[in-house]
């Protein structure tokens, strides 16, 4: 960069930085505030955005995303534009912060975490997202009957997540031990449509709230 470009280079001008975020609202966090008025869900860990924007076309809800990279909401949130998604909010942020400091309780129908596996190495394991911690702010903020929807295709994951779930005396399975085949929610992820495209397993995890 020449000194004349540094010059006028504006650092702030940069559109991931301008995306809402939650580390700009202080203390409790009222997602109808965020969204209005509705049936509100929660996507945690939107990625590219394909599952949130599906799903905020084919329901009548009103669906909130978090999401810790920036430039991810902001491409997402430009694809909603695009698509006239007036019921979708996406915001950056750490969920795992953000779900503990959501109020009231009781105010989302369904939750859904997809595919949050990348921590391999044991000094990653502070970055899980589907832990007791986080199921325990979950469950608190659904409805009575509401679902909590986990996706993964890692056979030792979906194995540690029911584990968890199952734990929860607020939670019960849909189906059986909470495994089930078919993704019911009108909206896939990337992901989980590469994997279905390359013939691997999905495992699919849904519970409700009592």
């Amino acid at each position: 960069m020449t000194d004349r470009d540094s010059s006028t280079f504006k650092f702030n001008a940069n559109p991931y930085l301008q995306v809402p975020s939650f580390y700009d609202i202080d203390g409790p966090v009222n997602p109808a505030i965020i969204l209005g008025e509705g049936n509100f869900e929660l996507e945690i860990g939107f990625g590219r955005g394909q599952f949130i924007r599906e799903r905020a076309a084919a329901a009548d809800v009103k669906i909130l995303g978090i999401e810790t990279k920036r430039k991810l909401v902001y491409l997402c949130a430009e694809k909603a534009k695009q698509q006239k998604l007036d019921n979708l909010v996406v915001m950056h942020g750490d969920a795992r912060e953000v779900i503990s400091r959501m109020q009231p309780d009781g105010v989302f129908q369904s939750v859904f975490i997809h595919f949050p596996d990348p921590w391999w190495k044991a000094r990653h394991q502070k970055r899980k997202v589907v832990t007791d911690a986080v199921t325990e702010d979950v469950v608190r903020l659904l409805k009575p009957g509401g679902h909590y929807f986990v996706q993964t295709d890692v056979d030792f994951r979906a194995e540690e997540y029911l584990q968890i779930l199952n734990a929860n005396p607020h939670l019960e399975p849909v189906h059986g031990n909470g495994m089930i085949d078919e993704n019911t929610f009108l909206a896939r992820s990337s992901r989980e449509r590469r994997s279905m495209e390359l013939g691997m397993p999905v495992y699919r995890i849904l519970f409700r709230k009592l």
